[in-house]
Parts: structure tokens; C-alpha cells; sequence
């Protein structure tokens, strides 16, 4: 996986620490937590650079050496599908790899299914079978296209903002859901709904600013809050950073998984380019 900045054969396995050179080439899959720990323990852990293990062009990690040799007998058995790239992305009207969020996982018929986010997950949910029927169809395809890009600062870490590419060509930015955050992480506004969206929308402004991306790209935002009233009487303050496309094409009310002092948080998805369909919004 790469940042962006400002401005099979099973047969033949591998089994050996990178070289630093090497490390950097390869991405580390599931953000360094161990695949056979969600079988084993029942739940996501970090793995340790110790047990670290090379497959499909992928670092993985491990909790201990048991686990890894767990995944050295039968990788396909513990490995999550589609290569630990989120399958609702996979699954998706325009499929494509997307990161994954390590909580963000489920286990059907002995697979390991892991997606971009926690909400992902639940849309990923209701419909589980037809969404692993889609992707499985898709696989062979997605995996050949480019890796998912991450945006790091000024953008939040949790949950990610990651450029996508598609098939044709196109590429979308999925700006992970921005809070009422200054840059040093502090909380603006917090009991104000106006404040808070004023600070949102610059948030999220810097982030389509990040990736080369500006408001007139937008195609759709979501809005996550906890006092729908107080949200609708001040959403107009978004258009001032988000232009028109501003209006969220779905609003939520929630607690937000951010902390009691946040009343709300926006995700935005961009084109890139003109080559993607606004019609195919990914859902996180």
C-alpha cells in the first residue's frame, strides 16, 4: 500500500523475513493483525514483526510462532478471502481493492471475510450470500488492478481516506468519515452542531485538497449524527466548503464510535477522473 501525499499456485510458499528493501515492496496485509487469530481466538490481534510471513505477495503477521505455522501448513484455509482486501469493494457495481479495517471481520461457511469498515460490514451483512457469490465472480478480475492508496495527514488514520481505482481506469477517493478535529486533535465545538460542521467541512475539504481532488468533484456524501433536527437547521454550512454536491445523499442518526462529544461526522466519495460512473458509489 502507498501513500498519497500533498501536493498461484500455492505450491511454491515462501517462508523468510523480509529484507528491509523487500518489506518496503510488499504490503502488509490486514494492517499487521493475525488472520489465524480470528479462528483461534475468535477475534482480531495484532501480530508481531517476529512472525512475520511472506504469501501472495503480501506480508503476514502473527501472534506467535503456532500461528504462523498454522498458516504455513494451509494458507488458504486461514487466509481471509480475496487476499485481505475489503469484499464489499470486491462485491461491488465497480469492483475493486479496497484496505480493510481489522474489527471489521466475519466468518461464513470456514472463510474469513474482512471490510473496509464496521458499517461496511453491516451492509456486507444483509445480503452475505449474494455479496460472496458477486465477488467470488469478480476475483479473478480485481485482482490484477491497482492497490488501494491510503491518505495519510491531514486526513484521519481511523477510519481511512484511500484512492480506488476501477477497471477502466477511473479512480474515486473515499474520504473516510471526518469529525470535529482541529489539526493537533483537539475537539471544536464540542455541544455546538454548527461549529462542529463548520470544522467537518474543513476537514474534509483538506482531505479532497490531499489527493489533488476539489468540492465540485464530489458525487455523494453520507452524514452520521446524533441530532438529526440540529443537523438539518445547520447543514448549510457545509456547501460553504463542499459546494453543492454538500447535501448528504443519506443521513443516519447514531452514536458516533468517535466519542460522546461528537455529534456528527461526514464521509465524502470524489471522482478523480472522469471515467468513473457517479452511479456505482462504494459503500464503506
Amino acid at each position: 500500500m502507498r501513500s498519497v501525499l500533498t501536493s498461484p499456485i500455492i505450491g511454491l510458499l515462501l517462508w523468510f523475513a523480509p529484507s528491509a528493501a523487500s518489506a518496503e515492496e510488499l504490503r502488509l496485509s490486514i494492517s499487521g493483525y493475525d488472520p489465524v487469530a480470528y479462528f483461534t481466538d475468535g477475534k482480531p490481534v495484532p501480530g508481531k514483526t517476529e512472525f512475520e510471513y511472506v504469501w501472495h505477495n503480501a506480508r503476514w503477521r502473527f501472534a506467535s510462532a503456532a500461528h504462523r505455522d498454522l498458516f504455513l501448513k494451509d494458507p488458504e484455509h486461514y487466509a481471509p478471502r480475496y487476499d485481505g482486501y475489503c469484499a464489499m469493494g470486491v462485491a461491488w457495481q465497480q469492483p475493486h481493492k479496497d484496505t480493510v479495517d481489522p474489527n471489521a471481520w466475519q466468518i461464513v461457511d470456514g472463510k474469513l471475510y474482512l471490510t473496509h469498515t464496521v458499517r461496511a460490514l453491516d451492509t456486507w451483512r444483509q445480503n452475505a450470500a449474494a455479496n460472496i457469490k458477486t465477488a467470488d465472480e469478480n476475483w479473478s478480475t480485481v485482482r490484477t488492478q491497482a492497490e488501494p492508496a491510503m491518505v495519510g495527514p491531514p486526513c484521519r488514520a481511523q477510519p481511512p481516506t484511500v484512492v480506488i481505482s476501477f477497471k477502466d481506469g477511473g479512480r474515486r477517493l473515499l474520504v473516510g468519515g471526518q469529525v470535529a478535529v482541529d489539526r493537533d486533535g483537539n475537539v471544536v465545538g464540542k455541544g455546538d452542531m454548527r461549529a462542529q460542521l463548520e470544522q467537518v467541512g474543513k476537514n474534509v475539504e483538506a482531505c479532497l485538497r490531499a489527493a489533488g481532488a476539489k468540492a465540485s468533484d464530489i458525487i455523494s456524501t453520507r452524514a452520521f449524527v446524533t441530532d438529526p433536527d440540529a443537523f438539518n437547521k445547520n447543514a448549510d454550512v457545509l456547501a460553504h466548503y463542499l459546494g453543492s454536491n454538500a447535501k448528504p445523499s443519506n443521513t443516519a442518526s447514531v452514536s458516533l464510535s468517535a466519542g460522546p462529544d461528537f455529534l456528527v461526522e461526514i464521509e465524502a466519495v470524489a471522482n478523480l477522473n472522469s471515467s468513473t460512473s457517479a452511479s456505482a458509489e462504494p459503500k464503506r
